[in-house]
């Protein structure tokens, strides 16, 4: 079978989010914009509902169910299909969205024919005898999670996935769709906050835990850096319990244990970190050696930024905070272990239509860290601080 699956608006660390968690063994992965099709899925090995809670940025997965060479096939392909997915209901509702699968003409000569074809469909469906709703979103052919989910398409429902591309039209079928409510909660609901500091996205913090490619029966997972805790609570939520956090904000140690419980309650289990009160530059005189299998952190992204700093006033800013950096690396050299990976997010300020970035490659490998893979840029339009997100192996110090 063929899988897809559509990715968030970061696409890129979102693919290899995907790429990390299922590894070499799982079938032929192919992307084309914001979607993948992963060719021979083993979904005994991992069911889409089970692979679709683990990550962080995919919002829908599906299986392909069709291919059609010509437009004019498409109606009765889609009635075919209802019939077999949604037998016997009197009532149903459906959806149809439109993704790139590589021919850009063909996109968006589908997507500006969808309402005929949706209108097409209804009238076929009803002429069953069955009662049809079709659900649309407002400017594009592409239905949210939110609508998909809100608007019962899975289950009593059905979403049609189209994907034009050169030898035709693949046709898939929603299966699962991201929890929107529960990242929602995951956020906003936990007890600890610093909107001011600023705080790591959770889905931001999953896909950097997952892409750490850690096992979590058995490594440790080290935050340096950890604030309120986000990237330790996204561990602890898919199956890592050995857990340790630094930070040198008192307030954020009481943040991140309180954070950690009101995770660990939501799942029904017990687990008792270790944090420590301590700058991450320092955590070699807490931490023994060898003490953290994985480092999936967010660095101290510098004093916010107000919008008027000259060009020259950030790139010291930067120097500054690299030279930190490059002390945390020396701290971490000696408390992971030989084989570890660090996956960590440093700051890019856009000032003057450019980006200034992090020079952390080169520091990084004087303590024997190279980088594996990245840097993902992770931001908004607009931002005035964005991320850049690497992953570090472990390697013999150059010096």
């Amino acid at each position: 079978m063929t899988a897809f699956l559509i990715l968030g608006s970061h696409p890129e660390i979102s693919a290899d989010e995907v790429r990390a968690v299922l590894g070499e063994d799982n079938g032929s992965i192919t992307q084309t914009d914001n979607v993948l099709f992963i060719e021979d899925y083993n979904a005994e090995a991992w069911p889409l509902t089970a692979l679709q809670a683990r990550l962080g940025g995919t919002i829908k997965t599906g299986l392909i169910a069709a291919n059609i060479d010509h437009q004019k096939d498409l109606v009765d392909t889609l009635a075919s299909l209802a019939a077999s997915y949604r037998p016997g209901k009197e009532r149903l509702q459906f959806g149809i969205s439109v993704y790139s699968a590589g021919a850009r003409g063909k996109l968006v000569a589908l997507r500006t024919s969808v309402e005929k074809f949706g209108m097409q469909l209804k009238t076929r469906l009803k002429e069953g005898g069955r009662v049809v709703r079709w659900v649309t979103a407002s400017k594009i052919p592409v239905l949210s999670s939110v609508i998909v989910n809100k608007q019962g398409l899975i289950g009593n429902g059905i979403e049609f996935c189209l994907f034009p591309g050169d030898d035709g039209i693949l046709i898939g079928v929603t299966e699962t769709v991201q929890d929107f409510e529960l990242w929602g909660e995951r956020d906003y609901g936990r007890p600890a906050r610093d909107a001011a500091r600023g705080m790591l996205p959770p889905k931001l913090a999953r896909m950097m835990v997952n892409l750490s490619q850690g096992n979590p029966e058995t490594d440790t997972i080290l935050d340096p850096y950890c604030g309120v805790g986000t990237a330790l609570t996204e561990a602890l939520d898919i199956g890592y319990t050995r857990l340790i956090g630094g930070d040198v904000d008192i307030a954020a140690i009481d943040a991140v244990r309180e954070n950690i419980a009101w995770e660990a309650n939501r799942l029904g289990i017990t687990n008792e970190p270790r944090i420590v009160h301590a700058k991450a530059e320092s955590l070699a005189t807490f931490l023994a050696p060898q003490s953290a299998d994985r480092v999936v952190s967010e660095v101290y992204l510098g004093a916010p930024r107000h919008g008027d700093e000259s060009r020259l006033e950030l790139e010291k800013r930067m120097d500054k905070l690299v030279d930190m950096y490059t002390e945390g690396f020396r701290a971490l050299a000696r408390v992971v272990t030989p084989d570890a990976v660090l996956v960590m997010g440093f700051p890019a300020y856009v000032v003057e239509g450019k980006v200034i970035m992090a020079q952390i490659k080169e520091r990084a490998q004087l303590f024997g860290f190279v980088v594996d893979a990245g840097p993902w840029r992770y931001g908004r339009q607009k931002q005035m601080v964005l991320r850049d997100i690497y992953r570090f192996k472990r390697v013999a110090a150059t010096s």
